[in-house]
């Protein structure tokens, strides 16, 4: 019934927030649908950590622990932004930047992306997971070109196109797994994920060799993997705030969610070197890349894309690494940096509406005209630089570990190394914004209560998993791990 209910609840709302003829009305709705989809969300995933697995309709849908992982960082980034879009919208129909009619339409769009995620990790079929990820280009474009100005429209087009070309890569990877398939299985031949995992040993190692790749390329793009990454400033740039913290903290992982159902045939078809290689490859690539961007980075949001683009590099090399150390600290560093990055795009929009502008260089004395906001940029910029106590700290450190336990000494260096140059090039950017002499006179102002939350929560839980993880949480992250097997230790 909560698996049901989890993925009809978004659409009724959405349906439901464009239908009513008051803003006020719509507001309510979302609120009250993304708490819904909360609550079902996280029962769905505690049923699946207590007994193992969830599956509807013929296990046409399934959900495994990390499926159930990726649902919670979902439930919980969705619910979070969908409070904080009431007050964000809400200021952008006062100024003038939308009308108050497009409201509907911007919820309609916000919750069909939200079950477009959750559409993709539920279902069995790997088909349908790459419908499902293609359908969250579709809809999130929308999202990303909401405001229609030139450069969100360009921003829009280019993510549309980028994303399409990627994810045509994926396709192919996707027959080529079905002539694997069909090949090893004849009439039991098929896309079930469950099927060809558990037959993964007589797959054909070349055709699925090849099909990893096409598949890291295409889903790859998706993640913002370097150098596949080029759609993700501009569209984290011109989408409003709370859907940049749904692109950042949630999209990028569903790409790297069908990399992984993919990687864990292939492990099971050919060992765990091939495609661990490959993941830990494009992982430091994107991590190397990330740096020089973050140091000389102008926009605000733009250099919180490139962020992104360093964290996704960074769970990719814990799973290439492998580990019981490498492969916890990448999976729970999933939802570390979702609430990072929930937290600082949250920020961003506070600064943006306040200033006017994303422009560094204009957005001056932060912690005078807007104090909580301003300390919230200071303890955001330390969570997702990994400084101690926070909890991205705790999960970075556990993935340097892992490359120095697993002998990769070269690789453990080089992330030591880029992490250091990006604290303080991160570092810089955030005193320059919090305590620079301004340079318009702007009085203080209050967040509302939505936004209060919304800033809140993810801060619990960056400070919380800094010092302590909780022991269900722990045990949650060890059965997700538990899906790699030995071979990958």
């Amino acid at each position: 019934m909560d698996l049901l209910v989890l993925l009809t609840v978004p659409l009724i709302t959405g349906l439901l927030c464009r239908l009513v003829p008051r803003q006020s009305w719509a507001e309510s709705l979302n609120a009250v649908g993304a708490t819904v989809t909360l609550g079902a969300g996280l029962a769905l995933a505690l049923r699946v950590f207590r007994v193992g697995q969830a599956s509807a309709f013929g296990e046409l849908l399934y959900v495994d622990a990390l499926s159930a992982l990726l649902i919670v960082v979902i439930v919980v980034v969705g619910f979070l932004a969908a409070l904080y879009s009431i007050g964000y919208m809400r200021r952008d129909v006062d100024h003038g930047k939308v009308r108050s009619d497009q409201i509907g339409w911007y919820y309609l769009c916000y919750h069909a992306f939200v079950w477009t995620m959750l559409a993709g990790v539920v279902v069995n079929n790997l088909g349908l997971l790459w419908v499902a990820i293609e359908a969250t280009t579709i809809v999130s474009a929308l999202l990303v070109g909401f405001y229609g100005s030139k450069a969100a429209l360009e921003a829009a087009w280019k993510y549309l196109i980028l994303c399409t070309v990627g994810i045509t890569f994926a396709l192919f990877g996707v027959l080529l797994t079905y002539y694997a398939s069909e090949r090893a299985l004849g009439e039991e031949a098929g896309l079930s994920w469950t099927a060809l995992a558990a037959h993964a040993g007589q797959l054909d190692p070349g055709l699925m060799k090849l099909a990893f790749v096409f598949v890291l390329i295409g889903f790859g793009t998706k993640a913002g993997f370097a150098p596949l990454h080029n759609w993700l400033p501009d569209a984290h740039s011109q989408a409003p705030s709370p859907v940049s913290a749904v692109l950042s903290g949630v999209l990028l992982k569903c790409g790297l969610y069908g990399v992984l159902r993919f990687h864990l045939i292939t492990v099971g078809a050919v060992g765990p070197e091939f495609s661990s290689n490959l993941l830990l490859g494009f992982g430091l690539l994107s991590v190397v890349v990330a740096v020089p961007f973050i140091l000389v980075q102008r926009d605000l949001k733009r250099l919180l894309a490139y962020h992104s683009v360093e964290h996704l590099g960074l769970i990719a090399v814990a799973i290439g690494l492998g580990g019981p150390i490498g492969l916890y600290a990448g999976l729970l560093h999933l939802f570390n940096h979702a609430m990072a990055k929930g937290l600082l795009f949250f920020v961003a929009g506070n600064l943006s509406q306040r200033y006017g502008t994303t422009q560094m260089a204009r957005i001056r004395s932060a912690i005078q005209v807007m104090p909580s906001t301003g300390v919230l940029l200071l303890l955001g910029t330390f969570a997702i630089t990994g400084v101690p106590p926070f909890a991205v700290f705790v999960t970075e450190f556990g993935i340097v570990g892992a490359g120095f336990a697993s002998g990769k000494v070269i690789v453990a260096v080089v992330l030591i190394v880029a992490l250091a140059i990006v604290f303080a090039g991160a570092f810089g950017h955030a005193l320059d914004m919090a305590f620079g002499r301004p340079r318009l006179r702007l009085a203080p102002v209050m967040i509302g209560p939505f936004g209060a939350i919304a800033l809140a929560v993810p801060t619990a839980f960056m400070v919380l998993f800094g010092v302590y993880v909780p022991g269900p949480v722990s045990q949650a992250v060890q059965q997700a791990v538990a899906m790699f097997g030995g071979g990958l230790q």
